[in-house]
């Protein structure tokens, strides 16, 4: 094994190929709000941004999550030169996928009309949900094609795949959009760009399979892993619940807790600040990723030591990128929002500056899901989550009601707070609990 200085650099040299790919696409997508923002009008957008967070929060309720297993147990069978293992694994990675999002699809669509009516309060969303629902079923597999490619640190692979995608999508939406089909329009370019960017993951999983000759997954026996059924289980059980704990989020159950008790303004107000605060996630979520299979790699050898030295190492690194990025989306919140959104979404200044400050807070702790995971305690994990989910929950309900958006964004803020708070003492004690030091 690389020693943890060699693993530091390559930690960043993964991340820095998927942040550049994330950049690019980042930039994409940022244009592509910009767009939708600008042609659909603060009420329209705001329809639209709930349609979306409706069917994704179906899409991560039924979720399994099954990357993060793809990875636990992809990369241990090939780490062990297990090659037929590591094929039942991939298909058993992409059966579970494609069989959730199917489930969620159905669902999302049995329960357009009523969301449409009793949640969204407008007549025509449901015809907009099942045109997006399609979508996502297709999408169900991206991030199993990911992880995979992540086994094999085809990061360069993955950058240009999302690049691509962002880039293709923006064309279709704002073509579209130029073509007067308004929220249809939207909807028909983020469908059929769902459609070109999972083919083309599955292409490059089966080049990044034949170059490590391993052969088609399609044709491998899952049974050769009944062995780890059990285990296998209990780890994607866990992942799942965490899926599902993940609809408690800004982006899905918040959203729609926004949408019911302020209106469809007051979501694209608060949509509009937290894809501008977003900035910080695309840079700290390519270190999230990056960094799973490095930490798996020192709990497989118990250099716990290393373990911890590598994340606050990392960590330390991460923050002098993103605290000058925060600093300056803090000062300069209002001209960024008016001259790149509009004045008609000059209420979102106070709300972004507020996300900004949640998200650098919450990130600081990027560390503790890989973590406890790489230490094998996917029920710590959970637990967690449970805890901090219901917190944001609670916020969500008490300050919503009352301050809108603003209070939405104040609820994520102390969400951060605790979340942030909590990581620290949990992987203390469990760190001294298996005889090491903590941070």
């Amino acid at each position: 094994m690389s020693e943890p200085r060699s693993l530091q650099k390559n930690l960043f040299i993964n991340a820095s190929l998927l942040f550049s790919g994330k950049a690019a696409a980042g930039g994409f997508a940022a244009l592509q709000t910009v767009i939708l923002a600008r042609i659909l009008g603060v009420t329209d957008y705001g329809l639209l941004q709930l349609v979306i967070a409706y069917i994704a929060m179906m899409n991560q309720f039924f979720d399994v999550r099954v990357w993060e297993t793809a990875v636990r147990y992809i990369g241990s069978y090939w780490e062990k030169g297990e090659s037929d293992k590591t094929l039942a694994m991939i298909k058993l990675s992409y059966v579970l996928d494609v069989g959730s999002g199917a489930v969620s699809f159905i669902i999302a669509i049995a329960t357009a009309k009523l969301i449409s009516k009793y949640v969204i309060y407008s007549p025509e969303a449901y015809i907009y949900i099942w045109i997006y629902a399609v979508g996502l079923f297709v999408e169900t597999a991206k991030l199993t094609s990911d992880a995979i490619l992540r086994v094999f640190e085809k990061y360069k692979n993955i950058a240009v795949i999302n690049t691509l995608e962002n880039f293709t999508q923006l064309v279709l939406v704002a073509a579209l959009l130029l073509l007067g089909l308004g929220i249809k329009g939207a909807l028909y370019g983020l469908v059929i760009s769902n459609f070109i960017a999972a083919s083309v993951r599955l292409w490059a999983v089966m080049r990044a399979l034949e170059e490590k000759k391993l052969g088609s997954w399609l044709s491998a026996d899952i049974f050769l892993i009944k062995g780890q059924w059990r285990e296998i289980a209990w780890f994607l059980g866990n992942t799942s619940f965490m899926a599902t704990l993940k609809t408690g989020s800004d982006k899905y159950l918040g959203m729609m807790i926004l949408g019911f008790f302020a209106g469809k303004e007051a979501v694209a107000f608060y949509r509009i600040a937290s894809s501008v605060a977003g900035i910080l996630n695309r840079i700290v979520d390519t270190l999230y990723e990056a960094i799973f299979p490095e930490l798996i790699k020192f709990t497989t050898i118990k250099a716990m030591d290393e373990f911890r030295k590598y994340i606050k190492d990392s960590t330390k690194n991460l923050m002098k990128l993103i605290v000058p990025v925060t600093v300056l989306i803090i000062v300069f919140a209002g001209p960024i929002v008016r001259l790149v959104f509009g004045e008609e979404y000059a209420p979102a200044t106070n709300t972004l500056r507020i996300l900004a400050l949640g998200v650098l807070i919450a990130r600081y702790t990027y560390w503790i899901n890989p973590a406890l995971l790489a230490m094998d305690r996917p029920g710590v994990r959970t637990t967690f989550y449970v805890i901090t989910t219901v917190v944001y929950l609670a916020l969500m309900f008490i300050l919503v009601p009352q301050y809108s958006y603003i209070g939405a964004a104040f609820a994520f803020l102390g969400f951060a707070v605790i979340k942030s708070a909590l990581s620290f003492v949990v992987f203390r004690y469990y760190m001294r609990k298996d005889g090491q030091r903590g941070l």
